[in-house]
């Protein structure tokens, strides 16, 4: 195992490729243009907004001619877009970062609370790979994910059809750890954390519910439910007599792992006291634990024999242990006074009026044994005046608290010359300056803490001197106007090598294309459509790239064979007709007269001898004849006594997507090949740009077999 120091946060963003830029361009203007499209086919709906639990739609919103005009310009935007060589130290020491990962063999792990990386072998990762997951896991029959997803199906349809079409089968993401190295011996004795991204899609459905649920809870029961630092601050500020006081703090081991069954259930029957929770929705929080692991080839359940389990890649596996730690607050409320503990996550605080050693063992002994009863074990400390939580550390002594970093623990910021909006690097040094006068509670503290960010910052490229904002402990919550307002967000990537001003284009294009007298101005204008730029890939999203790389070996392998035809002189597509998952571009010419040729771009997902055979059937059949604008063609030289010749070629490889992929590379690289054609006899419709993802049915709940 060999420690790996990049000496930047792994946040920070490389200057992409101008195809990158492009494709992920294209990307975002077609979720736009779906967005308005369904808007403006239900602009005269006045029913009350259903709620769709985030669920995208499976559907290809109806052409609306009346935005045709815009959406062609946008569109040219993909081809117009410029570009500018962008020449600094830091994004060269990022391109070489990146082409040093691309070439190693090894997997680039990094650690589970600190900013580390470990590169393993394939063989060292998996071993430890799969310990982790023989210690609390069994393999079990793959069948097993048939019957979860027919499960979900039938719960979900029973109360909610509509988002039951929306929905997905369970992603079956491979399993994946990190590295424990804040642990004691860590380098004689690993550990890992394992984490699990498999998810159960119903509990996209259950995080809403179980939102709903403890909102409720926390404001009718007042307990401390901590979601920041700045949360924590009040509490500590709000002890009276803080001298006479002693912390006691507390760490729920394997907090997500260890809750059982029966604990949720206990703390839904407690919940089911203040808040009315109706049978479906208990259907769906219990079907959403219903979770598997997935490795290469193989598919896990828990050794229990119960697929009952809280992942910590569960979309509602935040939301459940809420609601186990409000249950469990409540639990101390009982011998303890209400605001006496608090939890974040499954980290805890409390004070107590200062005890003796006899007492204060009592105590200690007292929470570990409610919690043991709950099945959680507790790591506990008592009978203290100092502690360091989260990231700021509290002194009962002289009433003050200050900045916390762990010392192992090195701090980077996202760099200035990271190619991130320029609204983001201009307010990090004043971000950091705010966060470090929150976490100080005098100014003597924050100016002995703020040499140490001042140095870090530094580091980063920015020269920026610190200045302690006095704390305003007034409620800034102004009373802002309610005024409903939906708005539509374009996301275009932001780069800083591109030099077309893209939101000028966009906010011109709304002037231009709905005036004050268009049918959807009151739907479409500068309040309704407004532009944020989103971010391209960070260093983080390429290692992970590569690490998917070397675990499942997608590496092209030579040896295999690439064509099967009898007479390889006569494959189609120069003996390359297996390949899979490509775009391919046919060029159709015939022996008549002023016939020009003229181009056609397709995808295949399986190999193109399939595909190739579906086209021949449209050549061969009369009634085939308008499956594709290429068989239109054949046919019409056909009918002029012509004889079509075509040749075939691969343009590109790509991803397809999947049950655990939103986004389809193949179908996307597709219309970018059909945008940024330049000649003028291509044979596809623009049409084909606004079109739902041909493979991802399949992938439909709905379409899951009911027969078990």
């Amino acid at each position: 195992m060999e420690k790996l120091k990049f000496n930047y946060s792994t946040k920070n963003i490389p200057i992409p490729s101008e195809k990158a830029y492009k494709l992920k361009l294209l990307e975002k203007i077609e979720a736009l243009i779906v967005r308005m499209r369904w808007r403006a086919m239900y602009e005269t709906d006045n029913s009350v907004s259903k709620q769709t639990y985030g669920l995208r739609s499976f559907k290809t919103p109806p052409i609306v001619s009346e935005l045709l005009p815009f959406e062609n310009d946008l569109f040219e935007l993909v081809k117009k877009v410029k570009f500018r060589k962008v020449k600094n130290a830091f994004q060269q020491k990022l391109n070489e970062d990146i082409r040093n990962i691309r070439n190693s063999d090894k997997t680039i792990t990094p650690a589970d609370k600190t900013a580390n990386m470990y590169r393993l072998t394939k063989d060292e990762y998996n071993k430890m790979l799969h310990n982790s997951i023989t210690s609390a896991y069994k393999k079990t029959n793959n069948n097993i994910k048939k019957r979860i997803n027919i499960n979900g199906k039938k719960i979900i349809e029973t109360t909610r059809n509509e988002t039951l079409s929306k929905m997905k089968t369970n992603g079956e993401e491979n399993a994946f750890f990190t590295l424990k190295d804040h642990k004691a011996n860590f380098i004689n004795n690993p550990t890992v954390r394992l984490i699990n991204p498999a998810k159960n899609e119903v509990g996209r459905i259950s995080k809403v519910i179980l939102d709903k649920i403890n909102n409720k809870l926390r404001d009718t029961l007042q307990v401390n439910q901590w979601k920041s630092t700045a949360s924590v601050i009040n509490w500590f500020r709000n002890i009276k007599e803080k001298n006479l006081h002693k912390f006691i703090i507390f760490d729920i081991k394997d907090f997500y792992p260890s809750i059982s069954q029966e604990l949720l259930q206990k703390s839904l029957n407690f919940a089911q006291r203040f808040i009315d929770i109706n049978t479906n929705d208990k259907e769906i929080i219990f079907h959403s634990r219903k979770s598997l692991l997935f490795t290469n080839t193989d598919t896990w359940m828990k050794k229990n024999n119960t697929l009952f389990d809280v992942t910590m890649g569960a979309y509602d596996g935040a939301e459940v242990c809420e609601l186990i730690g409000i249950y469990l607050l409540h639990q101390l409320s009982i011998e303890y006074e209400i605001g006496n503990f608090g939890l974040y996550r499954d980290d805890g605080l409390g004070v107590l009026k200062s005890k003796s050693g006899t007492e204060s063992e009592k105590i200690k002994k007292n929470i570990q044994k409610m919690f043991k009863e709950n099945g959680l074990d507790l790591v506990i400390q008592c009978n203290l005046t100092i502690v360091n939580y989260l990231d700021v550390t509290l002194n009962l002594n002289n009433a003050t608290y200050r900045p916390y970093h762990k010392l192992d623990n090195e701090i980077f910021y996202i760099h200035k010359h990271s190619n991130h909006p320029p609204n983001t690097i201009r307010r990090i040094p004043a971000s950091v300056e705010t966060r470090i006068s929150n976490l100080s509670s005098t100014q003597k503290i924050f100016y002995e803490s703020a040499t140490h960010y001042e140095e870090v910052l530094k580091k980063s490229g920015y020269q920026h001197k610190f200045t302690y904002q006095i704390q305003n402990n007034i409620n800034n919550n102004r009373n802002k106007r309610n005024r409903k307002r939906k708005i539509i967000w374009f996301n275009p990537p932001f780069s800083l090598n591109v030099t077309s001003k893209i939101g000028k284009y966009f906010l011109n294009l709304i002037t231009k294309h709905f005036p004050t007298h268009h049918k959807f101005h009151k739907i479409f204008n500068r309040n309704t459509l407004k532009i944020s730029y989103s971010c391209m890939p960070n260093i983080r999203s390429k290692i992970n790239g590569h690490n998917l790389n070397i675990i499942q070996n997608q590496n092209i392998n030579s040896n295999i064979d690439k064509c099967n035809c009898h007479n390889k002189n006569q494959c189609p597509l120069n003996n390359n007709c297996l390949a899979e998952n490509i775009i391919y571009q046919a060029n159709i010419t015939c022996n008549l007269p002023n016939h020009n040729e003229k181009v056609y771009i397709g995808l295949c997902e399986t190999s193109f001898k399939k595909r190739f055979a579906n086209h021949k059937k449209s050549f061969s059949h009369r009634k085939y004849s308008n499956e594709t604008e290429l068989a239109k063609e054949y046919w019409s030289i056909k009918e002029q006594n012509g004889v079509p010749i075509i040749s075939w070629k691969i343009l590109r490889k790509c991803r397809v997507t999947s049950n655990k992929r939103h986004k389809c590379y193949l179908c996307l690289t597709e219309k970018f090949e059909i945008l940024t054609y330049s000649g003028n006899n291509l044979l596809n419709k623009r049409s084909e740009l606004i079109t739902a993802c041909r493979h991802s049915n399949r992938f439909k709940l709905m379409n899951s077999d009911s027969k078990d």
